[in-house]
């Protein structure tokens, strides 16, 4: 079966297309920034996947840099569908926006030092093959939900950010994180969120995960044709039943209302 991977080629425009982002967007945070992504490693970055199972998203060498470059493109394309629907995209600016997008993952690098990435490659051929998982979570780090591990890399480096970048990280993955309920699920109108800043990256994240699925899935062939016949509905009988609309419906209760209305009052 055909697997889906980006070329030697795809990784390195990507690794240059985010440094590049990183000069042009965030100038004032560049150093502090390209100082974190050494620590962590050229290689790691570069090749670090997205996802640990293939049906996720991008569970591919080169993935989570391919992954974030999206999430920041559909972010800014998320910002413009709500501006031209009305909607409000006051109280942050793009820039926060796209610093948020491109740092959301961060914490899936892992930590500084060797040995610490966030995903190793699964050695077991039977789970690689039979469940899809390529990649295994590092147990040699602590565990740590990602977004925290994000804001704990990027403090580390004493990188600054506005609440706006920190809450768009910490919470972009919306109610899929129950922790993040108390912010999106709010009964209370003094705990709304203030901006629409959160909801945009977070249609961004899934919408970049579900393009990079179906990318997948249609260089697998996981949709093919002869797997659908597996999925056929099994009729009882051979018989196609008679399909009776909302009206026939109605006509054959009020013939039975009327029948059982003259054997009761024999009519």
């Amino acid at each position: 079966m055909a697997q889906f991977s980006l070329t030697a080629e795809q990784i390195q425009t990507n690794y240059k297309k985010f440094f590049e982002r990183i000069d042009k967007m965030f100038p004032d945070r560049a150093e502090g920034l390209k100082e974190m992504y050494s620590a962590l490693g050229e290689e790691r970055l570069m090749f670090s996947p997205a996802s640990s199972i293939d049906y996720y998203h991008n569970a591919i060498p080169g993935g989570y840099v391919d992954h974030v470059l999206r999430v920041m493109d559909f972010a800014l394309l998320e910002y413009k569908h709500y501006e031209a629907m009305g909607l409000d995209v006051t109280g942050f600016t793009v820039q926060e926006l796209m610093f948020a997008a491109m740092n959301h993952d961060l914490g899936k690098l892992g930590f500084v030092g060797d040995g610490k990435d966030g995903y190793i490659y699964n050695t077991s051929e039977w789970h690689r093959k039979n469940q899809g998982k390529i990649y295994d979570s590092n147990d040699n780090i602590p565990f740590t939900l990602t977004p925290d591990r994000s804001l704990f890399l990027l403090q580390s480096f004493r990188i600054p950010m506005s609440w706006n970048e920190y809450l768009g990280i910490r919470i972009h993955d919306g109610v899929y994180d129950d922790s993040n309920k108390a912010y999106y699920l709010t009964k209370q109108l003094k705990s709304k969120l203030r901006n629409t800043m959160p909801q945009i990256l977070h249609n961004a994240d899934l919408a970049a995960a579900r393009f990079e699925f179906e990318r997948w899935a249609k260089t697998t062939n996981q949709f093919n044709t002869a797997k659908l016949e597996d999925l056929k509905l099994k009729y009882i009988s051979n018989e196609v039943k008679e399909v009776k609309t909302k009206s026939d419906k109605k006509v054959e209760l009020g013939k039975n209302l009327a029948t059982s209305f003259d054997e009761i009052f024999n009519v």
